[in-house]
């Protein structure tokens, strides 16, 4: 099978399009960026960084406001838009501005899925741009998303699917994520559950696809906003006794570990299940 067009779509906001020439790889046949850039009040001044204006490879679309997964869903859309046939056999890419591709990631991913016809969304691995180590505890040989471990979780970095499932009617859930209005985050687990309720084919690849800075989720793990995302990332994939169980379950476990009441935990852990639900 012919390797497939790749599209990399690179959402930026603000100031952060400075940084978006150092996320481009050498320019290479069958493969094009899409830069998304959001710009608010007082992002005026800034300006289109001239590399990339001399990258016949690139193509920019400007947007107001902001929302994560409004930003991916347009640059999606604008993708489509460079097809000569809709269903041309192309994959999109999730990339951001403070990531760096690793020189050969993208021939990998052009690989995978040249010689897998029939997958639909391969996820990657993601190491630090400080010292090139493994940023989580992947699986070590290639996985089914069905199969992988429960400690797994995916960023949006690490995702690559074919264009065949926008058309599907494939989006990111913009009542989610970093700029939302009540989620900051939680995205790309209601993607890969859409997915799966499409019957889709998802891999878990084991091999780096870019560098990034260390996440510092962790930290945030107390703040209503990322209690609230837990939540309504439960009611999206399960049943309410289930989501009710689980709440529970994870508001006592960061009220022990963080030493903290419990039921204020459990609330902003609910509000997010009630919202998702309303």
């Amino acid at each position: 099978m012919p390797s497939p067009n790749l599209y990399v779509l690179i959402s930026t906001i603000g100031r952060g399009i400075q940084r978006v020439p150092q996320v481009l790889l050498p320019p290479q046949d069958g493969v094009r960026y899409v830069v998304s850039w959001q710009q608010g009040k007082g992002d005026d001044g800034v300006e289109y960084p001239a590399h990339l204006k001399e990258r016949e490879d690139v193509v920019l679309s400007v947007m107001e406001g902001k929302g994560l997964c409004r930003n991916r869903n347009n640059a999606m859309k604008v993708a489509t838009s460079w097809f000569a046939d809709p269903m041309e056999d192309a994959v999109f890419v999730i990339a951001d501005d403070d990531e760096r591709l690793e020189p050969d990631g993208l021939e990998k991913v052009r690989q995978v899925y040249g010689a897998h016809p029939k997958v639909d969304v391969v996820l990657w691995q993601m190491c630090s741009i400080a010292d090139g180590q493994r940023l989580k505890d992947y699986p070590l040989t290639l996985t089914d998303y069905d199969k992988a471990p429960r400690s797994y979780y995916v960023s949006s970095v690490e995702m690559t699917f074919r264009s065949r499932n926008y058309f599907m009617g494939l989006r990111f859930d913009e009542r989610f994520g970093l700029g939302s209005e009540k989620l900051c985050a939680g995205e790309e687990d209601v993607f890969l559950r859409d997915a799966q309720q499409l019957g889709l084919h998802i891999w878990l690849f084991p091999r780096v696809l870019c560098r990034t800075e260390a996440t510092t989720t962790g930290s945030h793990v107390l703040e209503p906003k990322v209690l609230r995302s837990k939540g309504a990332v439960y009611a999206y994939r399960r049943s309410w006794i289930w989501t009710f169980c689980r709440s529970w379950r994870e508001a006592f476990s960061l009220a022990w570990r963080h030493h903290v009441a419990v039921i204020p935990l459990f609330r902003n852990i609910w509000s997010g299940v009630k919202y998702i639900r309303s």
